[in-house]
């Protein structure tokens, strides 16, 4: 059987390490045709694929293998927002999905809601039994190296004194700048990467500052999952983060693997993160800052439990093999 590989391979290489999502697609390509050598896998790209964006068919952020005769397809995308995966303007059929593997914050209460406010909208589709064709695979770090520093740093964190203070490095955004302006505490430092902050630091600078720091601040942004948690989870920084509610196969669960501030993120509008009450989130994380910022027996058990769950399930070779057990070319025919 020959199946249509749909994806913009690209190499995206900073400061000579490589993108995750663009090198997770490569690889799975490649295990995909050694896995399966009774199949063969041609692949496909539209010139204008820049003209649907990063959300549609032809992209870089997703890949799709579809049966040429029928055309149902598999999907797994790294596209932070999944609503896209469900509109026709951008090539895509959801009546012919068969399975959609994602890693960010999908949320079946969103979907439905949006299922609903859609019926209209001639350029929505969706399918009729998502819980069966859905499934999660995890979230990454930034780039898809290092997992040696990253293990040395993490068995050096204990070594030196930490400045005991909660730190966020990145973009600060304006949803971002919401939840954070009125923060004004010596002991939260928050870098915004848009008032220049060092914005082309060296990765793994990048990871040892963020590893000088008792605590990490996590902040939802395009989708709830980001790049920084997983991040912090891979060096031992525990991460004080509002409500994670995506569903992983291993699940992340709060004051476990992360120390939970808040209830989750709404993205129920086009993808567009926002909160009811954002003094009621700066209060909540202030005061959960308080509670834990001293306690290093908890925030070392936290740290623990992340950087475990960050070795079971987010490495690229862990990724890859969930998606190969996963994907099911049966399901096509």
């Amino acid at each position: 059987m020959e199946y249509i590989v749909r994806h913009q391979f690209r190499d995206i290489l900073v400061g000579g390490k490589e993108f995750y999502v663009t090198s997770l697609f490569k690889k799975l390509y490649q295990s995909l045709i050694e896995k399966n050598p009774q199949h063969t896998f041609k692949i496909e790209i539209d010139p204008s694929y820049e003209d649907y964006g990063s959300g549609g068919i032809y992209s870089c952020m997703s890949l799709s293998i579809i049966n040429p005769i029928n055309n149902t397809y598999i999907l797994v995308s790294l596209f932070d927002n999944w609503k896209y995966h469900f509109m026709k303007h951008v090539g895509w059929e959801p009546k012919k999905m068969k399975q959609f593997f994602y890693a960010g914050g999908f949320n079946f209460l969103d979907y439905f809601n949006n299922k609903v406010n859609g019926k209209n909208n001639i350029d929505l589709e969706f399918p009729d039994n998502i819980e069966s064709i859905y499934n999660c695979f995890f979230y990454n770090p930034y780039f898809d190296c290092c997992y040696n520093e990253l293990e040395e740093i993490y068995n050096n964190r204990n070594k030196n004194e930490k400045i005991r203070k909660l730190f966020f490095r990145g973009w600060v955004w304006d949803f971002r700048k919401l939840m954070t302006e009125n923060i004004e505490r010596e002991d939260i430092v928050i870098k915004d990467k848009l008032q220049g902050h060092n914005q082309n630091l060296n990765y793994l600078d990048y990871l040892n500052e963020m590893n000088e720091y008792v605590a990490g601040l996590g902040l939802p942004g395009a989708t709830e999952s980001c790049n920084r948690d997983i991040e912090c989870f891979a060096i031992g920084v525990p991460v004080l983060r509002p409500h994670l509610q995506i569903n992983y196969p291993d699940p992340l669960i709060p004051n476990f693997h992360y120390v939970n501030v808040y209830h989750h993120c709404d993205y129920s509008s086009m993808g567009h993160p926002k909160y009811i009450s954002y003094s009621d989130y700066q209060k909540n994380l202030e005061y959960t800052w308080d509670m834990v910022k001293n306690n290093d027996e908890y925030l070392n058990f936290v740290s623990q439990n992340a950087r475990k769950w960050f070795v079971d399930n987010c490495t690229m070779e862990k990724n890859i093999n969930l998606l190969l057990n996963k994907i099911n070319l049966e399901l096509l025919n």
